[in-house]
């Protein structure tokens, strides 16, 4: 049957038609694979997007530890220590695609992936307020159904954050440089730059809440793609994203606080737009 999907590839969230010989060469053309950019979908943490027919939604289980390496001699105070942030997040990726091909019938399939990407994070504090954070990630996801090849995930850059406070509030000003791709072994690599850079505002609500008392935040971010993402579409040009941006709010407290294994846990929303992509995800505080 032409047109007939058979799943992601190598679980990498991409789409290859299965046809006849015949129409191999005219369905390629016409851009008859779809992809998901898998690793891009892994750095959303919880959120989806939908591109081309294809629906795409991700929930990953944060789990980090942090600990500190002793005190910085090189502030003279001690008072704040380098850290190594540990983590090993589990993402769960839930792919749908459905679209009309040019004779009028309907290609769909959808596809599970599950993935384990430990990671490490150095957090080096420069000075009293500004922190810098070189971090590699490296892991491996497959799909749990129709396509169960191990693919390796990976993420290296650096990060960093200052954070002013100003009367009861508190400015941040977050930089990022970050390099990722993912393949399955002994295909090609699909990966992208990004350069990020962010501004965010917390204060207070001003009252409490079973003892704490909750600060709100909101934030706006700039992503600039040296290297595009990538999205083959069904039927369509490829979609490629050069600049996007990001507006989003979280709720924490003022006071630091532990819950269960998360350290001064914050949450919230927030939505990414820019060259015909959309996306709503859920976050957990300014994200660097």
């Amino acid at each position: 049957m032409r047109g007939l999907f058979a799943g992601l590839v190598a679980g990498l969230a991409v789409f290859a038609a299965i046809i006849p010989p015949t129409a191999h060469a005219q369905l390629d053309e016409d851009n008859t694979e779809v992809t998901v950019n898998y690793v891009y979908a892994t750095q959303l943490g919880i959120g989806g997007y939908e591109v081309g027919g294809l629906d795409v939604q991700v929930f990953t289980l944060p789990l980090s530890q942090t600990f500190d390496l002793g005190p910085d001699d090189t502030l003279g105070d001690g008072k704040r220590p380098w850290r190594l942030k540990v983590s090993a997040p589990i993402n769960l990726g839930i792919y749908e695609f459905s679209a009309t091909d040019t004779d009028g019938s309907t290609v769909s399939d959808d596809l599970q992936t599950l993935a384990v990407i430990p990671g490490v994070e150095l957090q080096i504090p420069m000075s009293e307020t500004w922190t810098l954070k070189p971090f590699v990630d490296a892991g491996l996801g497959r799909g749990l159904e129709s396509d169960s090849r191990f693919a390796y995930i990976y993420t290296v850059g650096a990060k960093s954050i200052y954070e002013h406070p100003v009367g009861d509030y508190t400015l941040m000003l977050g930089n990022g440089l970050i390099y990722a791709g993912n393949a399955a072994f002994g295909d090609d690599v699909e990966d992208y730059s990004v350069i990020e850079t962010g501004l965010g505002v917390r204060h207070p609500v001003g009252f409490d809440v079973w003892g704490f008392e909750p600060d709100l935040g909101v934030y706006g971010i700039y992503y600039y793609y040296p290297k595009a993402l990538q999205f083959l579409r069904y039927r369509q040009t490829p979609l490629l994203v050069e600049n996007q941006f990001e507006i989003a709010m979280s709720i924490g407290s003022t006071e630091p606080f532990e819950l269960g294994p998360f350290t001064n846990p914050r949450v919230g929303v927030g939505y990414i737009f820019g060259d015909g992509l959309e996306v709503l995800r859920i976050n957990f505080g300014f994200p660097f």
